[in-house]
């Protein structure tokens, strides 16, 4: 989990193409789309990323970082189907669906180099203040303390930033260069 710590790509490359196959099957099982399953793997990497960086990622869980990863998603998953939206789907409990990775290394390296670019297509202030939120764990108040502004106006700039980033959802996912 160093090369985590380190922001190594090819570590994140592996945790995609190691993982996110039984995510995808899990998701699809229970009434979900690729996008759904997209969506809430990268949630489950971003709360390992986050685990890992402030050390509270144990060691007895360090050599199987697919079964948090999976714990993570599964979560989340339940928790999109149990939500407003989703309340007329079915669930199947399928704790042990795992698939064979068989997803190509390209396509996750592709998604993985898609995700990049769309946060880089965002304002330095919006990077500024997702880093500090989302990566350094700081709270809104003390965010807008080192910006100088109102804490209501980070939480306004977060806002619309993470909906500018889930607009980004389809270029993320390659649709958007498969209609071309």
């Amino acid at each position: 989990m160093l090369g985590l710590l380190r922001n190594d790509p090819l570590v994140v490359r592996s945790l995609y193409v190691n993982h996110y196959p039984a995510v995808r099957h899990y998701v699809l099982k229970n009434n979900g789309n690729a996008d759904d399953a997209q969506d809430v793997f990268q949630e489950a990497v971003t709360v390992l990323w986050l685990q890992v960086k402030e050390g509270r990622f144990s060691t007895s869980t360090e050599s199987d970082p697919g079964g948090f990863l999976f714990q993570v998603a599964k979560f989340k998953w339940l928790d999109v189907v149990r939500s407003a939206a989703h309340r007329n789907m079915r669930v199947l409990h399928s704790d042990g669906a795992h698939v064979p990775a068989e997803e190509q290394d390209h396509e996750a390296e592709e998604r993985i180099h898609r995700l990049r670019g769309a946060y880089e297509k965002l304002d330095e202030k919006c990077r500024k203040v997702l880093d500090q939120f989302y990566f350094e764990r700081k709270d809104l108040a003390t965010i807008a303390s080192h910006m100088g502004v109102e804490e209501e106006s980070i939480r306004t700039i977060k806002y619309r930033c993470m909906m500018k980033l889930r607009g980004f959802r389809r270029t993320i996912g390659g649709e958007d260069r498969r209609a071309e």
